[in-house]
Order: structure tokens, then sequence, then C-alpha cells
């Protein structure tokens, strides 16, 4: 049964002006009396007199449920006063509750035919079609002719409109503002909305309908005004202003504005969770622990729930409860195992834990799994892949996965980006080369792409194109640090340490409170040896911010290793790692300070985690090897050795990794 927008107003006589407005001889009867002259069986002398009382019987019989001796009555109201419009638009609104509408609009045009601007029967066919309008199809799909049908609809209700009865004009404008909406055209839906609400203030559905259509129309501070007006008049608006602030990504509002609603709906998980969801995406401080709490509720009310199981390992996460974000992201990959959102919480973890090793073995399933799927989700879980194969040192499988994510996923640039990254750790300079070219034709200002761009043309012997393209960038934004800071990276990574600290001390007296600046110019000094130049520049940033974590650990690292104060150098490394526990330099900074201090047992787990994290870095391979030749495990040393030579290569003194190996292999020999 077609469900008409005004199908509960339409009691007789309901849509149109009321039947027979002009004067009714003084010999007419009330309702419901029958003529004197017909009761007598004589021809009755006036007939319009006989059809008002047909049409008065024909709304008495259809209220006692006589609906075809209703339509006959009309009928012959009808064929007594045919020059009336009043009647078939009568009739018309009869059929319309019988959800007779072929019948209904025929009818209805009749009356139009009589008199083209009969109100009623506009309503009438207004309604007919606003409603056929907004069917859909199948599949959630607007029929072909909807616009069509919704055109012919708004064209009734707007001629109806004007003389529509005040207690149906509402229902009229809303309609009106539904169909506007429905086709594009907010603009003009704003102003019938605007009038419904000056009469219906606060109404619901008008409310939301204007707010959409001042949203539509780009105007979102006006809809998030009149959606914080209408909730400080009715706080049930609040669900609807958190869902603006949301839309506008302005997240404490949002918040607030759900936390309202849920007073008014405490038992209302899906708004706990968008809670949620506002406060982790929010400023606040402590935000990530209420999200947490609300969240540890939502998911023991639903077990099963997958996105409050995603948003409660990212908060368990940003609070530091890695094992329960562990847990609530492998919960989240059993209950929802064709989604992508669970490996994706696992692979979050596991990055915070920088276990790669742990993300090949988590995702490698998953990727082969859903290897035919497209899609954003997909391509996302190839990026962690990606990165994974990265720290692991396998470039060429980091190539494979990310040129899969670009054709998975070919509307995100992100993933030709780091295709680019992948291509020139496999040194396949010249398609890197091709790769972040093209990329950077469509996102010239990026300054990643550019320091690839230069990275690609290092390895292919073209160091000063490299640097004449990052030294360009650098003299355009001379506002900005960070085009100098990737220059002097570029000639750090080739050795070229003074002048990289050339470069950064210009950054650092442009931007003297740039920390990042200032600790890479002290580590770019340290490099060249200038040790006491490096500690003053380290104190300084530390002055600054005491919780550098790079700092703490850079100095701590030189003090240790470089100038003998082993135990002063353990104290920061230890500042250095309460704040990112799971750094691989770090640990194996914290590790070779107890090594050197002969604390064997607690240099053991940090030199051993940082091993496994950080395989291709020659430095951290060393001191492991150097471990494990102290506790006479000479075949591991032998393995460590190795991989420090076949490692990045930085910051070691290869004969004497060499000498070393060939000693643990002679031990090995000897045993």
């Amino acid at each position: 049964m077609v469900s008409l927008v005004l199908a509960a107003a339409l009691g007789p006589a309901a849509l149109g002006a009321p039947p027979f407005p002009r004067p009714v001889p003084q010999s007419a009867p009330a309702p419901g009396e029958r003529p004197a002259a017909a009761a007598r069986g004589s021809r009755p002398s006036d007939p319009v007199a006989e059809a008002y009382f047909e049409f008065s019987r024909g709304c008495l019989l259809e209220k006692q449920g006589e609906v075809e001796g209703a339509i006959a009555a009309f009928e012959r109201a009808m064929t007594l006063d045919p020059a009336s419009a009043d009647l078939p638009a009568a009739l018309a609104e009869l059929y319309v509750r019988q959800s007779r509408l072929a019948d209904a609009i025929a009818l209805a045009e009749a009356a139009l035919k009589i008199q083209p601007a009969h109100s009623g029967a506009h309503l009438v066919l207004g309604s007919i079609y606003s409603s056929l309008a907004e069917r859909e199809g199948p599949s959630g799909q607007e029929r072909p002719a909807a616009a069509d049908t919704r055109q012919l609809a708004l064209d009734h209700l707007e001629a109806a409109l004007g003389e529509a009865r005040r207690d149906l004009a509402a229902s009229v404008r809303l309609t009106l503002g539904r169909l506007y909406l429905r086709g594009g055209r907010g603009d003009k839906a704003i102003p019938v909305l605007r009038q419904l609400l000056a009469d219906e203030p606060w109404l619901p559905q008008g409310v939301s309908m204007l707010a959409q259509a001042y949203t539509g129309a780009g105007r979102q501070d006006d809809a998030i005004a009149l959606l914080r007006d209408a909730a400080a008049a009715d706080p049930s608006f609040n669900e609807s202003l958190g869902s603006a602030y949301e839309q506008a990504e302005r997240w404490d509002e949002a918040a607030a504005a759900f936390e309202a609603a849920s007073k008014q709906a405490p038992d209302d998980t899906d708004l706990r969770t968008r809670w949620a969801a506002a406060l982790l995406n929010g400023s606040g401080r402590g935000n990530a622990g209420r999200a947490r709490g609300l969240l540890l509720d939502v998911t023991k009310a639903h077990p099963n729930a997958g996105w409050p199981l995603y948003l409660l390992a990212r908060a368990q996460r940003e609070t530091g409860d890695l094992d329960g974000a562990e847990a609530s992201a492998r919960r989240l990959m059993a209950v929802s195992p064709a989604s992508a959102s669970g490996a994706h919480a696992l692979a979050q973890v596991l990055e915070a834990r920088r276990d790669w090793a742990g993300i090949v073995a988590a995702l490698e399933p998953v990727a082969a799994k859903h290897a035919q799927e497209k899609g954003p989700d997909r391509a996302m879980i190839l990026a962690h892949l990606g990165f994974a194969y990265l720290e692991l040192g396998r470039p060429p499988d980091a190539v494979a996965v990310f040129e899969r994510a670009a054709t998975l996923d070919p509307g995100e640039p992100a993933n030709r980006l780091y295709l680019g990254q992948a291509l020139v750790e496999a040194k396949a300079y010249d398609r890197a080369l091709e790769v972040v070219r093209a990329e950077r034709t469509k996102q010239p200002s990026s300054l990643r792409l550019a320091r690839l761009e230069a990275d690609a043309l290092r390895g292919l012997g073209r160091f000063d194109e490299g640097a004449a393209l990052l030294g360009a960038l650098a003299d355009a934004t001379p506002q900005e640090a960070a085009p100098a800071q990737h220059l002097a990276e570029y000639y750090a990574a080739a050795r070229r340490y003074g002048e990289a600290a050339a470069v950064l001390r210009t950054v650092v007296r442009r931007f003297p409170d740039d920390t990042d600046a200032l600790f890479q110019y002290g580590a770019m000094l340290e490099r060249q040896s200038r040790r006491g130049e490096a500690e003053r520049v380290f104190r300084e940033v530390l002055a600054k911010d005491a919780a550098h974590a790079p700092t703490l650990n850079y100095l701590g690292y030189t003090l240790v290793d470089r100038v003998g104060r082993v135990a002063e150098g353990l104290e920061l490394i230890k500042r250095a790692v309460a704040l990112d526990p799971y750094n691989g330099a770090y640990l194996d900074s914290l590790g070779w300070a107890h090594f050197k201090l002969g604390q064997l047992d607690l240099a053991e787990p940090p030199l051993k985690a940082a091993a496994a994290q950080l395989p291709r870095d020659s430095v951290v391979q060393d001191h492991w090897g150097d471990f494990l030749f102290r506790k006479r495990r000479y075949a591991e040393a032998a393995e460590a050795w190795r991989a420090s030579l076949a490692g990045d290569g930085e910051h070691i003194d290869r004969r004497a990794v060499e000498r070393k190996l060939r000693g643990a292999l002679d031990r090995l020999a000897r045993d």
C-alpha cells in the first residue's frame, strides 16, 4: 500500500477547500437531510442542493465504512453539479485513502480542467507523485523515472501551497523540502523549510532537513547554529548537533554534544560509541582514557560489535595498554574475519611495538586470503605489510605489495609515494625516478616526493642534481624549516656532515625554538667528532624540552660509547626508553650501556629486542654480536656479525667487524 505523506490527514474533504464554497440556496437542507421535493419523489428544484446532499451522504457513508456507497454518492453529486471542481477533488481524496491512485489521479486532473488553480486537486496530485518519486529500487537506487515524477510533485505542491489550509501547509512544506533535497535543490529547500520552522518551531523533521540543506549548500556554520539552538530548546537534538560537528571535524564539540545526548539516552550504546570516537579524534587531555572506559562498557554489552572493538583497540593503544589493544584487535579479527579493520588495528598495535616480524606473520595470510579484493581497506593492509618488509630489509617484497596497493586503490596517491620509497630502498633507482616524477607532476609541493626524487638521483650517481632540487625548495620557502631539514638529511645520507651542519646552522638561527632542527644540528656536530659542541647543543634542546626522547638517547649513547661517562649516559637513555619503550634504537643504547658496565643480565633483553627489530642496522647487530661473544655463544655471535656486515654499513668499522667474525669462527673451530 502506498504511504502518502498526507494520508493521515485525508479525512473527507481534508485536502481541498470545503466543498461548495458557492452560496447554497436557503432551501438547502442540513447535511444528511434530504431536500423536501426529493423526499416527496418529485424532481429537485435545485441540482446544486441535491448534489450537496449526495456529497454529505457520501462523507457519512465513508465514515461508516461503506466505501462503495460513498463513491456512488460522490459520483451522483458530480453528475448533478458538473461545474464543481470540489466534487471530483473530494472523490480523488477518497480514492487516495483507498490506495486507488490511478482513479485519484484521473479525478484530480478532471478537477483541474474545471478549475486550474484548485488547491485541493493540486494537493492530491502532489501527494501522489511525491510518494511515487520517493520510492526506491531494489538496491536502494532511485527509479529511472523518479526525477520526472518528482518534478510533477513539485509543480503540484507549489501550486497547492498558496491556498492550502494552515493545518496542511506544514505537511506540504515538509514534503516540498524533502523533494527539493532529493533533487539536489537545497537552495530551493532552505526558504521553504525556514518558513515551516517559523510556523512549527523545532519540528524534528524540519530541523533535520534544514540542517541538511544548509550543509549541502556549503553553509555548515548555519547548520550547526540551527542545531545548537534546537538542542538548547530541546535536548533531543543533541545527537543531530553531534553529527553536524562530526561532519565538520569539530571533534571536541562533537564529543560534548554526544555526551549530552547520552545523558538523555544512557542505554544507547551507538551514542556512546560515537561519543568515544569523537573523544579519540579530539584534543582534550585524557580523552583516550575516557573513550576507553566508554568502549569497555559498550563491548561488554555487545561483544561482537566490530566498530566499538576497533575503537577500543585504538583507545587502549593510545593509553599505552598494548596488550589490551592487541587482544581487542585479535578479537575483532575473529568476529569479523571478512573485514580489514581487525587486521588494521592489529598492525597499528604491532607497529607501536616495532614488531615487524609479527606484522608480517599476521598480515601475510590476510593479504593472501583477500588477494582478489579491491578497495582502500585492502590497500591499507598491504601498506602496513610493505613497511614491515622495509624495516626487515626486504625491499623487493615491499615493492611487490606497494604495487598491488596502488592497483587496488588507484585514487590514493600515498600508495605511489610508498612504492617510490620501496624502489629507492630496492636500489631500482631508474624506476623509482619514473614513479616519483610522475607523481610530483600531481603534487609538486610534496617534500617527501622531492626527497625521494633526490635520493633516486643520488643512487644514480647524480648527487648534485638531487642537492639542487632540494636546495631550490628550501630557498623557495625560507619561512619553513622542513625543506632545509630535508636538504641537511640528504647531505648526511652521503656522509657530508659538514655541509649538513652548515644548512642546519642557518635553520636554527631562523627557528631558534625548533627543537627537532636543533637536535639535528647537534647530531651533525657529533658526526664530525665535535663532541663538546654537540653536547652543548643537546643540553640546549633538553633545556627547552626535557622530554625530547631523540636527544636523550643520542646524548646518552654518545656519553656511553665515545666519552666514557657511562653511568651518566645510562640515566639519559633510561629516560628516553621510558618515553618510547619499544624504540629499537633506544633499546640498543640501553643494552649497550649495561654491557659497558658489565651488567650482562640487564644488557641481554634490550640488545636482543633491538637486534630482532632492526635486522639491517649494522651497529645494532654488531653490539648484539659483542654480547653473544662475551657469553661464549660463538655461533650466534658469528650470525650477528654477518648480519652487521650485510646491513646498512652505517657507523661501523667493517674491518673490525670482520676480525671479530673470524675470531668467533676460530673459537667454533677450536671447540
